[in-house]
């Protein structure tokens, strides 16, 4: 326990006490055109969850059970790594990210003990490639891919409604990367030969606990924004992203299928954008189960002054599984919702950044079998948190 607090004290400290000392940049030399940047951002949350679930057998309530937890401050997704980029001359350059990230889960997902999620660093980003000023960038390596820039009502605090249905990253990935600022296009392409681990660095389980490989995966996505005026943009997007799965005992392999579309609007300083997303996975576990799921999520996000935001989101989602010789046997239908606020304390403007932020949840859920209601669950779940960027 002890090792684990001096952990946390050294992550924490590295945060506050170097960003101000200019770690942003660390190397940028014009004669050679080499640049080289420390990134990342310390992350701490307080959640509180509370749970009410209730049974149906034949349509009347079979057992209603209640669970609340206050959780401890937590790390929230802290990170630290470096950014390279090399002038090669001729409008060429190189360029390498590495970025690693805490978790307090183990490689097969196991929580630890600790409660504070400082337990385990793992390698998020480690990428290498080369880029052109006029026609883009190749890159190889564990990396966020151009599906990831699909979803136009994600927010970057902790209780976003948009994880999303397309792959956000893939390690062991090659991927072309084509960005137009004069022209707002935004367009790319990867591929990954396959993985035993996802993008958080976690082996790939099945519902047994035994261990599934990554055959292959491809996607791609575009998103293109329109300038109407110095107080209005556009944006539409869409993509689609497709992973192959090897299975035990000779199954056939399972496929997971998703395609999104995303649009928002931005007028002075307020955001309105919408995503429809729909997945489709074959094979799940054994030969001719399929999983359909479909999200539909809103959001309005408002900057009321320079420092301080205020943000809403609904979605609503949906699953249905359909077994070997049976239609819709198990259905799931989600509504989601949630209010959230942010403040800087130090101005994003700056190298080194704060910010506070506070957010609560509800969720409704009922779950089907064969067209019978079995289960209805809500769900509260409020955060405080507090970052710092660098």
């Amino acid at each position: 326990m002890k090792q684990n607090k001096n952990k946390l004290a050294f992550i924490v400290s590295t945060a506050f006490l170097a960003a101000p000392a200019s770690a942003v940049s660390l190397i940028n030399y014009e004669p050679t055109g080499t640049k080289l940047d420390f990134v990342g951002s310390a992350r701490l949350q307080w959640k509180t969850e509370a749970v009410k679930k209730t049974e149906y057998d034949d349509g009347k309530v079979d057992s209603i059970t209640k669970e609340a937890k206050n959780h401890p401050i937590q790390n929230n997704g802290s990170r630290f790594g470096f950014k390279l980029n090399q002038s090669l001359g001729n409008d060429l350059y190189g360029l390498g990210r590495v970025e690693w990230r805490f978790r307090g889960k183990d490689n097969r997902g196991n929580r630890t003990p600790s409660n504070h999620d400082f337990d385990h660093l793992y390698a998020r980003q480690l990428y290498a490639g080369v880029g052109h000023n006029k026609y883009g960038e190749l890159t190889y390596g564990n990396q966020t891919v151009i599906t990831d820039e699909v979803k136009q009502t994600d927010l970057a605090n902790t209780l976003s409604l948009s994880d999303g249905l397309l792959t956000s990253g893939m390690r062991r990935s090659i991927q072309y990367a084509y960005r137009n600022k004069d022209q707002g296009i935004k367009a790319g392409v990867y591929y990954s030969g396959g993985s035993k681990r996802d993008n958080n660095g976690l082996t790939f389980l099945d519902d047994d606990d035994s261990i599934q490989e990554l055959k292959d995966a491809w996607g791609t996505g575009a998103v293109k924004t329109f300038k109407i005026d110095d107080k209005q943009e556009f944006i539409l997007s869409g993509g689609v992203t497709r992973e192959r799965f090897t299975q035990r005992n000779n199954a056939p392999d399972r496929t997971e299928t998703a395609y999104a579309v995303g649009t928002a609007y931005t007028y002075d300083n307020t955001t309105i954008g919408l995503d429809v997303e729909r997945g489709i996975y074959k094979n799940h576990e054994e030969a001719g189960r399929k999983i359909t799921e479909n999200e539909i999520r809103s959001v309005i996000y408002q900057k009321l002054t320079s420092n301080w935001r205020a943000y809403g989101m609904y979605a609503y989602k949906t699953q249905k599984r359909d077994e070997v010789g049976e239609s819709s046997a198990r259905k799931k239908k989600k509504h989601q919702f949630m209010l959230g606020t942010e403040y800087y304390l130090i101005p994003k403007s700056k190298p080194f950044s704060v910010k506070t932020f506070a957010e609560v949840q509800a969720n409704r859920t009922k779950s089907y079998r064969r067209g019978d209601l079995r289960e209805k669950e809500r769900e509260y779940i409020t955060v405080v948190g507090l970052r710092a960027y660098w």
